[in-house]
């Protein structure tokens, strides 16, 4: 781990709990160093508040001091709530210890704005589900799993006529069933990238696939406590 002496730190909690008697465990995701983990010793920054602090350790587990919080938090209300939690644990499941992560960084700072206006009139929770694959797109890309969508895993040209599956550490694979992804479906996202209404589904199906082997058999609470206020909802 990087030695840090009274390194000072921008960015946000993504989650905090108690360490003994007037402590807290930190982890702060970072404009600097990405995540950082430490100890502070003073009530720790709400979520979604843009935050300083100094960091001083070698250890894995900082010396976290000198807390000011920058500003209003973003306040995020109903579903954008429950996207905030998911945007948090998929960053602390995920992030690498240590490690700048600006595209990160800011398409983070950006998606809170985003939640932050999402309108309460969201038929089918479109433009929920567009901002959070923006946000995935950019996260899994900063981690090296960037989509070739016009090569297979052998690297033939995809064939429009052609259906594929795909395995996030190999790519898309033929497959003589007619299921899986199309060709042609795959060809188009990989001409226009930007996430629509008419792609998104898509890029659902695809991201969650990467996203489930990189988190591996441990679930997602953030979408546990998602799916259970859709039932009551």
């Amino acid at each position: 781990m990087d030695l840090m002496r009274n390194q000072s730190l921008t960015g946000f909690a993504l989650h905090q709990r108690k360490y003994r008697e007037r402590s807290y465990i930190l982890h702060f995701f970072s404009q600097e160093f990405g995540r950082v983990d430490g100890v502070i010793r003073q009530t720790p920054p709400s979520l979604y508040h843009l935050s300083t602090l100094q960091a001083t350790g070698k250890a894995e587990l900082k010396n976290f001091s000198q807390l000011d919080v920058q500003g209003q938090p973003f306040y995020l209300q109903q579903k954008a709530l429950f996207a905030g939690f998911y945007l948090n644990e998929v960053l602390l499941r995920l992030l690498p210890l240590e490690e700048a992560m600006p595209a990160t960084y800011h398409a983070y700072i950006f998606t809170l704005e985003q939640l932050k206006q999402l309108p309460k009139n969201d038929p089918k929770d479109l433009q929920l589900k567009i901002i959070l694959r923006q946000f995935e797109q950019i996260f899994l890309e900063e981690l090296g799993y960037a989509i070739d969508y016009f090569a297979d895993s052998l690297g033939n040209e995809i064939d429009p006529a052609q259906f594929y599956l795909f395995i996030p550490q190999e790519g898309f694979i033929p497959n003589i069933q007619p299921r899986g992804f199309s060709g042609k479906e795959l060809l188009l996202l990989g001409q226009d990238q930007q996430i629509r209404s008419e792609n998104v589904a898509l890029l659902a199906k695809l991201y969650r696939t990467i996203l489930t082997e990189l988190l591996g058999n441990k679930p997602l609470k953030s979408r546990q406590l998602w799916v259970s206020q859709q039932q009551y909802s």
